[in-house]
């Protein structure tokens, strides 16, 4: 219970440090200099919803898979079985049962921050930025009233690679996922895996 009241103000102190795209970019390199390098990134994760009406959190587990100039896809196995696939973090593209809530920000966190496009994410949200030994976190706060609706800000934080991103909720509700991805080249891309990302 400590944890979870302390989470929002570990945020709010995050949010006391803006940076541009350019210092943030630096940070990140500092942290992570194959970033540029990765081409292809797979990984499961976990994600816990809270919602201030429920005292536990709804969890669900998967895979995703990150190729840098194509995508991410992003299937959810338990407790449904759903997909959700972003081309060139743009156009989200659904496949199967809908998608769960955050997900496709969260993909559109992934693909910028995997492919350093620090300056598009400027473009809608304000960044703020710390780090605390190998540890760093980046913020994300929308600019514009249509995305601040859905989403009040996000967090992302890693050390050599992105570990957690956290997406905190207008309404008050919050949303952590937790990676664990592994580095890999695009010969690694089955055809079936290849296909996914095209138009």
């Amino acid at each position: 219970l400590a944890l979870l009241l302390c989470a929002p103000a570990f945020a709010d102190d995050l949010f006391l440090h803006p940076t541009t795209p350019s210092h943030a970019e630096t940070l990140l390199r500092a942290a992570m200099p194959e970033l540029g390098l990765v081409q292809v990134q797979r990984g499961r994760y976990t994600q816990r919803k809270f919602l201030r009406e429920i005292p536990r959190p709804l969890t669900s587990t998967g895979e995703f898979l990150l190729v840098r100039d194509h995508g991410v896809w992003w299937h959810t196995q338990t407790p449904l079985d759903s997909e959700l696939i972003l081309i060139g973090g743009s156009n989200a593209k659904p496949a199967g049962k809908p998608q769960q809530p955050g997900q496709e920000m969260a993909a559109s966190v992934f693909l910028a921050l995997f492919t350093l496009d620090l300056d598009t994410l400027s473009r809608s949200f304000e960044l703020f930025a710390t780090k605390s030994g190998a540890r760093w976190t980046l913020g994300l706060r929308p600019r514009d009233a249509a995305l601040a609706s859905g989403f009040e800000k996000a967090t992302v934080s890693g050390s050599t690679r992105v570990d957690r991103v956290t997406l905190f909720e207008a309404a008050g509700d919050r949303t952590e996922i937790d990676l664990l991805a592994v580095a890999q080249p695009h010969a690694s891309l089955s055809p079936a895996e290849r296909k996914r990302f095209e138009p």
